[in-house]
C-alpha cells in the first residue's frame, strides 16, 4: 500500500464528506477533523518514515478502513433520515427501534477512531528519534522493421518460408508484444490477403473468447449470443475450413488449449485455406514447446531489448526537445550522458523507453532531464518499468492521481467514452468541474500531459471521444492499488464470489465498495455482507443479448436497497446492458450521483426516478424512453441530462421550478407543445446543449440561447412537421463569447461577418442552403481549426478562399456541395491544413492549384469523379518531385476502406 495514494485517496474522501450534508453530525464531523489532523502529521513527517515496514503498512490500512467507517457512518445516518421522511408514521416507529440497536454501532465506532488516533500518535511520536532518512527513491516499433517485413511475407507466402500457421511472440513484461503484433496485424499486405481477420485480447473465459471470434470473422453480433461452448466452437471450424482467416490472440495468453483445440491442421495448411494465428505469450518454455511439438508449423518469435541507437530514438520521439536544444553545441556533453542513463535505465525495453520519455516530455533541455533522474534514480533491473512508473505517478498532484486509480475499474485497453469517465468522476467526488471539454479538466490535462492516457477515437469535429490508459503494465498497477485503498471487489465474468483469483477476494478488506462487472451480472454472485456498503457498479459489457432483458439487475439492485429500505449507491452505470429490470423502489437509492442507461433500449423509467434528488448524471440516450417523467424538474443537484430526441414536459405551474445545476441538456425536442417560456429558459448556466426544433419555436429558441453566456457546444436541427430540414432564422450568435463548438442542420438567414463568434474552432454546417460564398466570412475566424461543409450547406457555383485566411484550419470536409464546380485558394490562405475530405462534389474539376500540400497527411476523396482523381494524383506527383517537400510521401492508387494514414494518401471509398 503506497503512502502517497493513501493519503491522495483518503483526502479525496474527506473533501467530498465535507461538501455532502452526511458530515453534519458532531460525531462525524469530530472524526474527520482527528483523521485530518493525522493525515498533516504523516505528511509532515513522511520523509522519516521507512516505507517497506510492516507496521507502517498496517497503520495505512487502518487508516483507510477508519475513513471508510467515518463515510459508512455519516451516509447511514443520512439515509435513515431520509428513509424516514418518506416511509410515514409506520416507518417512523420502525426507524425508533432500530435506532436503539444502532447505539452500539455508534459506540465501536468511537472506540475504533480513538485506536486509531492512538496509532498515529504513537508513530509521529516515534519519529522525533528517528535519524532522518530520505524515502525510498523510487509504443512504437523501434529496431524491428526487418524482423516485421519478413514475418509478414511469410505469414502470406510472398516469399521464401519454412510452413508457418502459428506465430508465437513472446517477451518479457514491457517489451512491446502487443504493439509489434498490432503492427504486423494492420499491415496493407495482410489486409489484402486475409479478407476475414479478428483480434481477440484473451480472457479467462473461453465463450467469450469464441463469441467475440466469430463476431469479427462473421459479422453477426447476435446470432451467437445463445450458444453453447460446443457450438461455437463448432461453427468457427467451419468457418476457417471455408475461408482463409487470420487470427491474433493478445494479453499475454496463459492457458490457450481450451481456445485453440478448435482449430483443426487443415485449416493452417498451405493445402487448404492458409489461415494463420498470432498469439503473444510471455515467457513461458512449456507454452512454446507445447506448440512446437502439437502443431509442426509453429514459429517463436521472442523480442529482445532494443538496440542503443534503436533505444534512443525511441527515446527522442517521445520527448521532443526543441529545435534549438538539439543543435546547441554546449549541450553535447549533457546529451551524452542523458544517452547513456536513459539506456542504462531502460536496458532496452520499449514500454520503459516509453515511460521515460513522456515522464520527461515536459523537460526543456537535457540538463533539466538529467537533474530530475538524479533526484529520482532508478537502477536498470526487472522491476524498472515499474519503478518509473511510480515515479511518474509521484509526479501528480494530489486530486489527479485518485483518477489515475480509477482507470483499475475498466478492463485492460477498453476504451472508455471521455464523457463517461468525466462524469462518473464527478459523482465519485474525485472532480468539482467535469467541464464538456476535457482540456479544460486539471486532472485530465495532467494525465494526458504525463502520457499516461491516450485518446483513442476522435469526433468528426476533432474532440476526443473514448480513451484508455497507456501503457499496458499500467493497468495492472492502477488495479491492483484500486483493490487495496478503494475497496474495489472485481468481478470476472465466470468466477464466483467464492472462487480467488488474480481479479477477486473472498474477503475484501473494506468491505465491497465498487463493483466493475466486464460480463453479466449473476444471481446471488454476493454476499448479503459484502452489498451493504456498495458505492458504485459499472458495466462494461460490450455485448448485447437484444432478446433477452436483463432482469438480474432487479434482483441485484433489490438486495443492495436490502432490509433496511434504502441503498447507498452512488454509481449505476448499465451502459449496454439490454433492457435492465429496474425496481419499482430505486428511488430509495437516495443519494444515487449518476445513473447510466445509455444503449440499454429501456421502454421507461420507474415513476421513483423522482425521489433522486441529488441525482447529477441521468443518460437515457439510445433508449425507447420518449416521455421522461416530470419529476425530473425537482432534481436540482441535475448537471447532465442526455434524452434521445424526447420531449420534456413543462414544470407543473406557471412559475415551475428550474434545473439550476444544468450543464449538458442533449437530445431534447421542442415544439409548441413544449415551449421554452417558464421552463428551459430558467436552466442559464449550460454549457454544451444540443436539441431539435420545429420552425415555428425557432425564435422563441433564440430568445432563450443568446442568454446562455457559458455556452461551448451548440447543436440545433430544424425540422417541419414531415421530419425535412425548415428554417432555422437564428440571428447573430457573436454575443455567445465562450461558443467554440457549433453544429447547425437547417436553412439559414443571409451571413454577415458578426454572425459568428470569433472564438469558434469547429464548425459544421448541413441543409444550410446557402446561396453566397461562406467562405470569405468563414475566413475569418481566427480560431477556427475544423470545418465541415455537409450536404447543401452551400448551393453556389463558385467557392473562394481568400488571401491569408483560415490562418488555423486544420481540417476540412466538402460533403454533397452538388453544384459546385469551381474552388480557388488564394495564396497564403489554409497555410497549416492537415487533413482534406471531399464527397460527392460532382461537379468539381480539379484540386486549387495554391491548396499547400506539403502540411497535408491525410486526403480523402470518397464518390469523386475520375478526372477529379487524376488532377490530385498529378498534383501531389509534382509536389514530390519539388524541394518543397518535407518528407518523403507514398500515394497508395486506392483503398477500400477508410484508414488512419500519416502520409498523403487517397481513399476510394466503395459503396
Amino acid at each position: 500500500m503506497d503512502f502517497v495514494d493513501v493519503v491522495d485517496v483518503v483526502s479525496a474522501a474527506l473533501r467530498q464528506l465535507k461538501t455532502e450534508p452526511y458530515g453534519e453530525s458532531y460525531i462525524s464531523r469530530k472524526a474527520m477533523i482527528k483523521v485530518e489532523a493525522s493525515i498533516e502529521d504523516l505528511v509532515r513527517i513522511k520523509n522519516f518514515l521507512v516505507y517497506d515496514h510492516d507496521e507502517l503498512k498496517e497503520m495505512l490500512e487502518k487508516l483507510v478502513a477508519l475513513v471508510f467507517k467515518i463515510e459508512d457512518f455519516a451516509e447511514t445516518q443520512f439515509l435513515r433520515r431520509m428513509h424516514v421522511r418518506s416511509v410515514g408514521f409506520g416507518g417512523r416507529y420502525i426507524f425508533i427501534l432500530r435506532q436503539m440497536s444502532n447505539l452500539k454501532a455508534k459506540v465501536d465506532f468511537r472506540s475504533d477512531m480513538r485506536k486509531i488516533e492512538l496509532e498515529v500518535d504513537g508513530v509521529i511520536k516515534e519519529s522525533g528519534v528517528i535519524k532522518e532518512r530520505h524515502p525510498r527513491e523510487q509504443s512504437d516499433v523501434v529496431g524491428f522493421e526487418e524482423d516485421k517485413r519478413q514475418l509478414v511475407g511469410w505469414l502470406t507466402k510472398s516469399n521464401s518460408s519454412p510452413d508457418l500457421g502459428f506465430l508465437l511472440i513472446s517477451g518479457q513484461t514491457g517489451s512491446g508484444k502487443t504493439t509489434f503484433a498490432t503492427e504486423i496485424y494492420k499491415s496493407p499486405e495482410l489486409k489484402r490477403h486475409f479478407k476475414f481477420r479478428a483480434w481477440v485480447s484473451a480472457s479467462e473465459d473461453p465463450v467469450s473468447n469464441l463469441r467475440s471470434i466469430l463476431q469479427q470473422l462473421d459479422g453477426d453480433s447476435t446470432v451467437y449470443m445463445k450458444s453453447n461452448e460446443a457450438e461455437l466452437k463448432e461453427k468457427i471450424c467451419e468457418i476457417l475450413q471455408k475461408k482463409r482467416c487470420l487470427l491474433v490472440v493478445d494479453n499475454n495468453v496463459t492457458n490457450p488449449y481450451e481456445l485453440f483445440e478448435i482449430i483443426p491442421d487443415s485449416a493452417l495448411s498451405d493445402e487448404g485455406n492458409g489461415s494463420r494465428v498470432i498469439m503473444t505469450i510471455f515467457r513461458y518454455t512449456f507454452l512454446i514447446e507445447y506448440f512446437m511439438l502439437e502443431y509442426r508449423s509453429s514459429l517463436h518469435y521472442e523480442l529482445k531489448p532494443l538496440k542503443e541507437e534503436d533505444a534512443w530514438h525511441l527515446f527522442l520521439k517521445k520527448v521532443r526537445f526543441p529545435d534549438n536544444v538539439k543543435s546547441n553545441q554546449s549541450s553535447d556533453l549533457d546529451y551524452n550522458k542523458l544517452k547513456s542513463k536513459i539506456i542504462a535505465i531502460s536496458r532496452g525495453i520499449p514500454s520503459a523507453i516509453v515511460v521515460l520519455g513522456r515522464f520527461l516530455s515536459t523537460k526543456k533541455s537535457y540538463k533539466e532531464c538529467l537533474e530530475v533522474l538524479d533526484r529520482n534514480p532508478i537502477e536498470g533491473n526487472e522491476d524498472s518499468v515499474s519503478k518509473m512508473l511510480a515515479l511518474m505517478n509521484s509526479d501528480l498532484t494530489s486530486r489527479s492521481r485518485p483518477c489515475l486509480l480509477y482507470f483499475g475499474l475498466f478492463p485492460k485497453g477498453f476504451e472508455i467514452p471521455v464523457r463517461r469517465l468525466l462524469r462518473l468522476w464527478l459523482a465519485e467526488g474525485l472532480i468539482e468541474n467535469d467541464d464538456p471539454n476535457p482540456e479544460d479538466n486539471p486532472a485530465w490535462v495532467k494525465l494526458q500531459i504525463r502520457g499516461m492516457i491516450e485518446i483513442a477515437k476522435r469526433r468528426k469535429d476533432g474532440s476526443p471521444k473514448t480513451c484508455r490508459l497507456m501503457p499496458g503494465i499500467l493497468h495492472d498497477i492502477c488495479l491492483s492499488k484500486a483493490q487495496d485503498i478503494f475497496g474495489l471487489f472485481h468481478i470476472r465474468p465466470t468466477t464466483p464470489v467464492h472462487e480467488s483469483s488474480d481479479h477477486a477476494s473472498p474477503s475484501p478488506k473494506f468491505g465491497v465498495r465498487r463493483v466493475a462487472e466486464h460480463g453479466g451480472i449473476k444471481h446471488n454472485s454476493y454476499e448479503d455482507s459484502h452489498m451493504q456498503h456498495l458505492r458504485s457498479y459499472l458495466s462494461t459489457c460490450n455485448t448485447q443479448k437484444k432478446d433477452t432483458p436483463a432482469l438480474e439487475v432487479g434482483e441485484f439492485l433489490s438486495e443492495v436497497i436490502g432490509h433496511r429500505g434504502f441503498g447507498m449507491l452512488k454509481v449505476l452505470d448499465l451502459e449496454r446492458v439490454y433492457k435492465p429490470e429496474l425496481p419499482h423502489n430505486l428511488g430509495h437509492l437516495y443519494q444515487l450521483r449518476y445513473l447510466g442507461l445509455r444503449w440499454t433500449y429501456l421502454d421507461k423509467l420507474p415513476h421513483s426516478v423522482s425521489e433522486l434528488l441529488y441525482l447529477q448524471t441521468l443518460d437515457v440516450k439510445h433508449t425507447n424512453i420518449s416521455s421522461p417523467p416530470n419529476s425530473i424538474w425537482k432534481m436540482q443537484h441535475l448537471r447532465h441530462l442526455c434524452l434521445n430526441e424526447t420531449r420534456l414536459d413543462k414544470p407543473v405551474g406557471k412559475h415551475g421550478i428550474s434545473l439550476p445545476e444544468l450543464q449538458t441538456l442533449w437530445g431534447i425536442f421542442v415544439d409548441k407543445k413544449i415551449p421554452v417560456k417558464h421552463g428551459l429558459d430558467r436552466s442559464t448556466n449550460l454549457t454544451k446543449l444540443g436539441l431539435t426544433s420545429h420552425e415555428d419555436s425557432v425564435e422563441e429558441l433564440y430568445g432563450w440561447i443568446i442568454k446562455l453566456k457559458d455556452l461551448k457546444f451548440l447543436r440545433l436541427t430544424s425540422k417541419n412537421y414531415y421530419g425535412q430540414a425548415s428554417k432555422l432564422e437564428l440571428n447573430s450568435l457573436s454575443c455567445l463569447d465562450n461558443l467554440t463548438n457549433l453544429y447547425l442542420h437547417g436553412k439559414l438567414p443571409k451571413l454577415d461577418e458578426r454572425y459568428f463568434p470569433l472564438r469558434l474552432e469547429s464548425l459544421t454546417l448541413s441543409v444550410s442552403n446557402l446561396k453566397k460564398d461562406p467562405m470569405p466570412i468563414l475566413a475569418q475566424l481566427p480560431y477556427l481549426s475544423n470545418l465541415r461543409l455537409l450536404a447543401d450547406s452551400y448551393t453556389g457555383k463558385e467557392m473562394v478562399c481568400p488571401n491569408d485566411g483560415f490562418e488555423s484550419l486544420r481540417s476540412l470536409k466538402l460533403w454533397m456541395l452538388k453544384e459546385l464546380e469551381k474552388w480557388t485558394v488564394e495564396e497564403g490562405a489554409m497555410p497549416i491544413l492537415e487533413e482534406l475530405e471531399i464527397r460527392c462534389c460532382h461537379k468539381l474539376k480539379e484540386l486549387p492549384d495554391k491548396l499547400d500540400l506539403a502540411y497535408i497527411d491525410k486526403i480523402i476523396l470518397t464518390n469523386m469523379e475520375k478526372d477529379f482523381e487524376a488532377d490530385v494524383r498529378a498534383k501531389i506527383n509534382r509536389m514530390k518531385n519539388s524541394s518543397k517537400i518535407l518528407k518523403p510521401q507514398e500515394l497508395p492508387v486506392r483503398c477500400h476502406c477508410q484508414d488512419d494514414v500519416k502520409q498523403v494518401s487517397i481513399h476510394f471509398l466503395i459503396y
